[in-house]
């Protein structure tokens, strides 16, 4: 198994590797394919590289983007945000100076705090055109993801996951009421169920603003239909109340988004119809009406909110030690971890892992990246842009209630791709003016308008 697990390890990172030198989006969309597999493929390969799986395919997409020759406008981009990633990943590295963990802990907990942070970089170089392409693979993959969901409900989970120590979210996870029975959320073929929804629901901002600029009656814009639909369903699947509400979210955002150019209204209106119809016959896609328990709501508040997030800030105002504040540890190295504080709250788990200064830089990265300027109405990638900036808002105000979002594979990447793209202006190459016979032409280079 161990030798299955660096194989496939390696081939994500060469799969990885080759399709970020092609072009920037395609090797975003290899890793995204190693992340949505990643669960399974783990789940059945009982060996400590498999856990490494979906970072070998991201090392591979980073040292494509290393070795890449930028274009001048993805450099005038990136220096938008270069601060912001140079911050966020270098003081985790100072922390890691501090001997608070044992050292195998302390890298697993640095990977838990800086893994992610480049793909805000990746945000920032991607073009409108390269987005389109990322939401037609993201659509594949949700059709993909739904026939996995399926499946796992006519032939059981455990033909798809066996029983084992890495999979012991999911089946304990036993809790959507279908008749007098219980059921298992469906986790598709990620790490757990929640993961499925979320990542579902994250793609929607993609999925719809790509369809906007699809022309109607083309095979793409129903694909893209088609796939909001199935990934709307699969949040349903997965049963993860706070999914379900971003869902929400993002249709009263996308209904309610004004005069957009180009929208399906028609189909959009049947479409809700459909999924309505199919969530009000199926049991198994309603444990989100447990929403309106207002005390299960206070109780998932106060537990995460407390007073004990400030007491531990006072007691670890530099942290516990990277690995020592939540960041999901390996079973195998559980044993080593020193003086384990956990608190259900994403803004604490990095509070006690890079302290005090880790969580204002990380507070303040978000207030920047929300305070950016709107897209303008004339933006082709308006709609999702705006869908996006819904989805980061909804995410962020909602970390406190749960740990994960900047440790989720593969919707981390997303979320903070998300983060670089409306953080950046949308740049285009313009035609410079033809100089007069008399004027000397001035040496070639690009010329940059931003919108």
């Amino acid at each position: 198994m161990s030798m299955l697990a660096a194989i496939i390890c390696a081939m994500c990172f060469v799969v990885c590797y080759v399709a970020g030198r092609r072009a920037v989006w395609a090797g975003f969309m290899a890793t995204m394919v190693v992340g949505y597999f990643y669960g399974i493929v783990r789940a059945n390969i009982e060996s400590p590289f498999a856990h490494f799986i979906f970072d070998f395919g991201a090392v591979g997409f980073y040292l494509a983007l290393i070795t890449r020759n930028d274009t001048p406008i993805q450099r005038f981009k990136m220096r938008r945000v270069m601060p912001w990633v140079l911050a966020l990943a270098g003081w985790p590295l100072l922390i890691m100076l501090m001997p608070l963990q044992p050292s195998l802990i302390q890298l697993v907990g640095l990977r838990g705090q800086i893994f992610f942070v480049p793909f805000i970089l990746v945000g920032a170089m991607l073009d409108g055109s390269e987005i389109r392409k990322i939401a037609i693979g993201l659509a594949v993959l949700s059709l993909v993801e739904i026939v996995f969901a399926l499946a796992e409900i006519e032939f059981g989970i455990l033909s798809f996951y066996p029983v084992n120590s890495v999979d012991q979210i999911i089946y304990n996870s036993m809790d959507v009421v279908v008749g007098s029975t219980m059921a298992f959320r469906i986790p598709g073929t990620f790490v757990q169920a929640a993961a499925f929804g979320g990542d579902m629901a994250i793609s929607l901002p993609l999925l719809v603003g790509a369809m906007t600029q699809e022309p109607r009656g083309g095979y793409r814009r129903k694909l893209l239909l088609i796939a909001v639909g199935m990934s709307a369903l699969g949040v349903f699947l997965s049963a993860s109340r706070s999914q379900a509400t971003l869902l929400f979210v993002l249709g009263i955002a996308t209904t309610f988004s004004g005069r957009v150019r180009n929208f399906p209204r028609f189909g959009w209106v049947a479409l809700l119809a459909v999924i309505g119809t199919l969530v009000a016959v199926s049991p198994r896609m309603q444990r989100f009406i447990t929403l309106d328990n207002t005390t299960y709501l206070k109780n998932r508040v106060s537990g995460s909110v407390n007073s004990s997030f400030f007491e531990l800030a006072w007691e670890y105002p530099l942290g516990n030690g990277l690995g020592g504040g939540g960041t999901s540890i390996p079973y195998f190295l559980l044993p080593e971890l020193r003086n384990p504080v956990v608190v259900e709250n994403e803004y604490a788990r990095i509070m006690l892992e890079q302290g005090l200064p880790g969580l204002l830089l990380w507070l303040s990265f978000i207030f920047w990246t929300l305070t950016r300027p709107l897209p303008l109405v004339t933006d082709p990638w308006y709609l999702g842009k705006w869908l996006a900036r819904v989805a980061l808002v909804f995410l962020f105000m909602t970390a406190p209630t749960g740990m994960g979002l900047l440790t989720w594979i593969p919707g981390t990447a997303l979320v903070l791709v998300f983060a670089g793209w409306i953080a950046t202006p949308n740049v285009t190459p313009a035609r410079a003016r033809a100089a007069p016979h008399d004027t000397p032409v001035p040496p070639p280079g690009p010329v940059l308008k931003t919108a």
